[in-house]
């Protein structure tokens, strides 16, 4: 069989994979503030001194994690339909939440390996407990989490495609359409892959970068 590759169909279409690569932009950047601010809220919460606090963060990641994401998306679109949440929202909702399980574990892992004696110093000075978190804890958290959260922020930015499913019009949805137009199916999704990896590694190794670490992209190639 002789099959040659057009790409003059999918360059026509730009309009739509451009479209589409702006709101799989927008949905992922919307979903990992999200995944952010859930995650360190219950990171927190999990290295509380209160038992309940711990027992309901615990719940949450197991909760959220042993659910397949692709469940989460369908649960805010058809199973709370009546609540008539965007289809856009609903696939931001379904990755934060699922993200956020991970970004929660990375948190408290990130703040265990901070040694008790800064906080109690710091709650020495006269800081609060939450300027105590804030101003000496998280920073140095943040440091040691910051390639961790690299890997989980680049699997979000994949799932992100699973939001197609529900009618959001990212870029997985866009070239479906411009695959039942075509028909060049190697085509569309040879150039949906290129996309997602520019978007992932730009993402990753931006990260990489500001974490200050040796292990990037560049760092590998040069040790390899």
């Amino acid at each position: 069989m002789n099959y040659t590759l057009q790409f003059g169909p999918i360059w026509d279409n730009r309009a739509l994979i451009l479209d589409g690569f702006v709101t799989t932009i927008l949905l992922s950047a919307a979903a990992l503030v999200l995944a952010i601010v859930i995650g360190t809220l219950v990171g927190t919460a999990a290295t509380a001194q209160a038992r309940s606090l711990r027992v309901l963060s615990i719940a949450y990641v197991e909760s959220m994690r042993n659910i397949p994401l692709l469940i989460h998306m369908y649960f805010w679109y058809n199973g709370l339909s009546f609540l008539k949440i965007p289809a856009f929202w609903c696939g931001v909702l379904g990755l934060a939440l699922y993200s956020g399980a991970y970004v929660a574990e990375i948190v408290r892992s990130g703040i265990g390996s901070v040694p008790r004696g800064q906080r109690q110093a710091a709650l020495a000075s006269g800081l609060t407990n939450a300027q105590a978190m804030l101003f000496v804890v998280y920073p140095q958290a943040l440091r040691a989490i910051i390639p961790s959260l690299a890997s989980v922020f680049s699997q979000l930015i994949k799932d992100s495609s699973l939001a197609s499913v529900i009618a959001v019009a990212d870029i997985t949805y866009q070239a479906s359409a411009i695959e039942g137009q075509t028909f060049r199916t190697f085509e569309i999704y040879i150039t949906v892959c290129l996309l997602y990896l520019a978007l992932v590694t730009v993402v990753s190794q931006t990260l990489t970068i500001l974490s200050g670490t040796r292990d990037g992209l560049a760092r590998r190639v040069a040790d390899a």
